[in-house]
């Protein structure tokens, strides 16, 4: 697929249903211009795969496994680039913003281009083109002068739309059919078609439904109107809309567990669990686990009481058939939900206090220049050429800040060092692992000042630490959802809980 972005790649292979890596080509890359902006998302049977060296390209994982809210809210523009889809609807707008906006109440759109008023072609000034796709990103995306692109705002709860709760009951939506997946229920049929690129509406089948091979099957639909072309009194079919258009989000995940269901598909692995909740974690701690059935039946338990846990997937993500029988419980796999139970740290923190200039000045920013320029990683000074930062900031095209307060303070003439050598750490494979640091060497020594200082390092006697005050620093979020300003510093108690005290190194 085409994103803007290693950061919309990287949400492109979140909600994939068998993505766990990818590899992103950025607008810098030279060997084969029309690769530009390419995301390549990837599935590997041992969760890994061999790293090759390939100047220019990034590279990263899911974010499935992550214990915070994912969300596919992309609000940024894209000055200077064209996404391309099919174009659908232009209209005369005076600004890309109220094009955006055009597109975020549209049922259709995916995405739009706006034209500006000093655009080449004066025939196509100040037009607003909404697009789509059937996956919902571009299909290419070009550089050309004078445009802005980006997505519709409905992702992230801004649409005016009416939102659409209500379910109908023996009845069948009428519309294009897209595509189908079997569900255990209708709710998972609806939070399937409101994170599916063209869903519109749905019909659920249910198991009472005369036709055995369609039972429990949800057929997502679409129409050119936006709305089902009729309603068919159907029995034993319900029918809804996506939840795309509410004020609010709806996480893409269900906790739920259906008894006397059997959820066929791909077996990854059979163990063995006390309860069906256990099996729910497993599959859950398990990275290409999407769902699971538990057999508490009697010749499926060891003499230990526990019994057998199915652990499966398959190439969309839901079940190829669902058995009803007695006895076995199935759900899915966690990984979406906002928290798990495997863990109860926090992993990001916002808010914080503003920080004064030379109070932490070894604090460091660390910038990629592809598109656009911005901040993505921060660091520290620990000598005149060497930076401490985190084994995941690891790319060779960094450009290395000192000395600044305010991330508005960068301009195109601020100075800035290049990162001539980047040492991981040997037992590093990914962030929730561990291990996650490294050492940047500058490509010249800086110069201290009052403003840019190295850290000051433990020594070999401190080495009881334990039980210390401490604070983290950085340039973060004041609230969910902010822009990223200035330097903010934040007590320890605020990361770990733990009244202002190192409880974990």
């Amino acid at each position: 697929v085409f994103t803007p972005s290693a950061n919309y790649c990287q949400v492109v292979c979140t909600y994939h249903p068998t993505c766990l890596l990818f590899t992103y080509l950025p607008a810098t890359w030279t060997k084969e211009p029309a690769k530009r902006f390419s995301c390549y998302l990837k599935d590997s049977e041992t969760e890994m795969l061999p790293k090759v060296d390939m100047e220019g390209a990034m590279s990263g994982h899911s974010l499935k496994q992550c214990d915070v809210q994912i969300s596919a809210c992309s609000p940024d523009v894209l000055i200077g680039l064209d996404m391309e889809g099919q174009i659908y609807d232009v209209t005369m707008t005076d600004s890309y913003q109220q094009c955006q906006k055009r597109c975020t109440n549209d049922n259709r759109c995916n995405f739009f281009t706006y034209a500006s008023e000093t655009f080449h072609d004066a025939s196509l000034r100040k037009k607003c083109f909404l697009k789509h796709t059937n996956v919902g990103t571009p299909t290419s995306i070009k550089v050309l002068d004078e445009v802005v692109s980006g997505f519709s705002l409905k992702p992230c709860q801004l649409s005016e739309i009416d939102c659409q709760m209500d379910i109908f009951e023996d009845q069948e939506f009428s519309g294009m059919n897209i595509t189908s997946f079997f569900t255990p229920d209708i709710s998972v049929c609806q939070t399937i078609c409101t994170y599916f690129p063209k869903c519109l509406f749905f019909t659920f089948f249910t198991r009472e439904w005369q036709i055995k091979s369609q039972r429990n099957l949800c057929v997502l639909k679409t129409s050119t109107s936006g709305i089902p072309e009729a309603l068919i009194s159907r029995e034993n079919a319900v029918s809804g809309f996506g939840l795309l258009n509410c004020r609010r989000s709806f996480p893409a995940c269900n906790s739920r567990t259906y008894m006397h269901m059997n959820f066929l598909g791909d077996e990854l692995n059979v163990t063995y669990t006390k309860g069906h909740r256990a099996c729910q974690q497993v599959c859950t701690d398990v990275i290409r686990c999407q769902f699971f059935t538990y057999y508490p039946l009697q010749d499926s338990c060891n003499e230990e009481r526990k019994c057998k846990c199915h652990l499966r997937m398959s190439l969309n993500g839901s079940p190829v058939e669902i058995v009803h029988g007695p006895g076995r419980i199935s759900g899915y796999s966690l990984r979406l939900c906002k928290k798990k139970s495997s863990t109860g740290k926090t992993i990001r923190i916002v808010g914080g206090t503003d920080s004064s200039p030379g109070e932490w000045p070894w604090q460091v920013s660390l910038h990629v220049k592809l598109s656009r320029q911005r901040h993505l990683c921060g660091g520290s000074i620990i000598s005149s050429q060497w930076i401490l930062t985190a084994a995941h900031c690891n790319p060779n095209i960094w450009r290395v800040y000192a000395g600044i307060l305010k991330q508005s303070e960068i301009k195109e003439d601020t100075p800035f060092f290049k990162v001539e050598e980047i040492i991981v750490h040997p037992q590093y494979k990914y962030a929730q692992t561990g291990y996650d640091i490294a050492l940047m060497k500058l490509d010249k020594p800086m110069n201290f000042t009052d403003l840019q200082l190295p850290i000051c390092l433990p020594s070999k006697e401190d080495s009881n630490i334990l039980y210390n005050d401490c604070w983290v620093i950085g340039w973060g979020y004041r609230k969910e959802k902010a822009h990223m300003w200035n330097v903010h510093s934040f007590s320890c108690s605020q990361l770990k809980k733990a009244n202002g005290l190192i409880i974990e190194l």
